[in-house]
């Protein structure tokens, strides 16, 4: 029974998407709604959620759309009581995609925000507070939240995935402690240690699946894989140290590049 409150079920399409909602966001809504005082505060909470589930839905589907424009196959948008997840594949074949498609909702939301601003009354400023929640709050480099796939996104161009995948959810889980943190300033602890849960275990979980998909383990410290970022040095252009070789070595280089017989190779280099 609880299991199948946490199975998504499909609700329709979207510019030939499947979209689909768990049955537990119903059940999250009404306990939600139930919880309110009455009257007309149960109303302005309906419309509000309405709209957080609207733009919700935005934001995934700029992700989507993005991501099918660069070539990537999406699968699904589904909505869970803690968010959104547009499901595609091709991201670990092409990385460098991977920074416009985590940009793309954020941006939807930041635009809708924008738009919404220029209107008056309640229910735009209502629109436009939650927008800017999805949009900046998204934002935050904590991994698996879009910011936190830019950042991974930027670090794999020097480092192989897994390293910047096991980088990525490092920063992130730090970050989500300093979310807590700005939750108990707030005086929401629990919301701050819920999505601290979230980023913890999806970051996790997504480091597996990297780690299966590449089968290479990350050996390089987080911090190692930060600093390289920086360097103009491409990822290819390096044995992983795994391989216990290091091409910053000439001769490996002069080797890779010499055709003759080794003796005489090695011949060359004593002298």
């Amino acid at each position: 029974m609880l299991g199948s409150l946490f199975r998504p079920v499909r609700v329709g399409r979207l510019f030939g998407i499947p979209l689909l909602v768990m049955p537990a966001v119903l059940v999250l809504t009404v306990v939600i709604l139930a919880s309110a005082p009455g009257g007309g505060e149960v109303g302005e909470l309906a419309l509000l959620l309405g709209l957080l589930a609207v733009f919700l839905v935005a934001h995934e589907l700029g992700h989507a759309l993005v991501a099918r424009r660069l070539g990537l196959k999406v699968i699904d948008i589904t909505i869970w009581p803690l968010g959104g997840m547009a499901r595609m594949e091709g991201v670990f074949d092409r990385p460098q995609a991977e920074a416009p498609v985590a940009l793309a909702g954020p941006l939807v939301n930041l635009g809708l925000a924008g738009v919404f601003a220029l209107l008056p009354g309640p229910l735009a400023a209502a629109a436009t507070g939650i927008n800017l929640v999805l949009g900046l709050g998204n934002l935050v480099p904590a991994f698996p939240l879009d910011g936190g796939r830019v950042l991974r996104a930027w670090m794999a161009r020097r480092s192989p995935m897994s390293d910047a995948t096991n980088a990525a959810v490092r920063i992130g889980s730090w970050t989500g402690v300093l979310l807590v943190a700005g939750a108990i300033a707030i005086d929401a602890f629990w919301l701050g240690l819920l999505l601290l849960l979230y980023i913890w275990f999806t970051g996790k979980l997504e480091l597996v699946q990297v780690i299966l998909r590449t089968a290479q383990p990350p050996t390089l410290r987080p911090g190692a894989v930060f600093l390289r970022s920086f360097r103009g040095q491409a990822p290819d252009q390096e044995v992983h140290p795994a391989a216990g070789a290091d091409r910053d070595d000439p001769q490996i280089d002069a080797l890779e590049n010499f055709h003759g017989d080794l003796d005489e190779f090695f011949q060359g280099r004593r002298r």
